[in-house]
């Protein structure tokens, strides 16, 4: 298969970029690296350029003129890239060594795949979600439906329409689980969290005091909803998700039609008869 596109949304990441950088571009099935700059307000775009100067034939730079969230710097990476596959891993995570060389093999191997998620081993999680008796289920959760550790197939990405970027989610985040769930209802998604018989073939996540996860965690393992997150804010946000896959319905019914090709049509005899 061809190479694959890696997408980076960059907003204020000055002090993590650059272990993200250098752990895409270890890897030697990387086709092209895309980093989005969401108008960061610290040193990410001047880093950014002086990446793409280093790296003119691996780095691709774009920069928004205002922050529209991470879900339309992701959209805007996928939609300029021309790779048949394509990536996500977010400003402060990185690449194991060998996660593009597994991704390659699955995509090979699996073709029907729409999406692959690479295992994710966490770092810097606090002690209190660590050694909570669910925390390995809740993980496991979290790797279906963030947007670190995600490899598409580009053409079924587009056609889901990419990250939902509503305005729910520029105020609670969770439009990586909006698609996720998605994905789970519409597409093959393949995984490798038993690593399969390899190693070092995933994503490293560095937590952090403002880490969305620590939201879920917290929901999750306490068994409440987010105080900031009603119950119309979850029926608007499953809408979104259903939304997504009327859509993939829609364009299967398409794809699938029988007899392809012109068809002349009577307005008012074939259409309303």
């Amino acid at each position: 298969m061809n190479c694959i596109d890696v997408i980076i949304p960059c907003y204020n990441a000055e002090n993590t970029l650059a272990r993200a950088v250098e752990s895409v571009l270890a890897q030697p099935e990387l086709g092209c690296l895309w980093l989005i700059d969401d108008a960061s307000t610290d040193n990410t775009a001047i880093l950014i350029q002086q990446w793409q100067q280093r790296y003119p034939q691996k780095i691709r730079a774009e920069y928004l003129v205002s922050n529209r969230g991470p879900a339309l710097a992701r959209n805007w990476g996928a939609l300029l890239s021309a790779s048949s596959h394509i990536a996500f891993l977010d400003a402060d995570d990185a690449y194991q060594p060998h996660a593009l060389q597994a991704a390659c093999a699955v995509f090979h191997f699996r073709p029907q795949s729409g999406l692959l998620r690479l295992p994710v081993t966490g770092y810097n999680i606090p002690e209190e979600y660590r050694e909570h008796e669910q925390f390995d289920l809740i993980w496991r959760t979290f790797e279906m439906i963030t947007a670190t550790n995600t490899v598409f197939n580009r053409a079924y990405f587009l056609a889901c329409g990419g990250f939902p970027a509503d305005s729910l989610f520029r105020q609670l985040g969770g439009e990586d689980g909006a698609l996720g769930l998605a994905t789970i209802e519409s597409c093959m998604v393949a995984t490798l969290f038993d690593k399969a018989g390899m190693t070092d073939i995933g994503v490293n996540f560095y937590g952090h005091d403002s880490m969305y996860v620590r939201q879920l965690f917290d929901s999750m393992l306490s068994g409440q909803a987010r105080p900031d997150c009603d119950e119309d804010a979850m029926q608007q946000a499953n809408t979104v998700t259903q939304t997504i896959v009327h859509r993939l319905l829609d364009l299967r019914q398409i794809l699938n039609h029988p007899k392809p090709g012109k068809q002349a049509l009577q307005l008012f005899t074939d259409l309303t008869g």
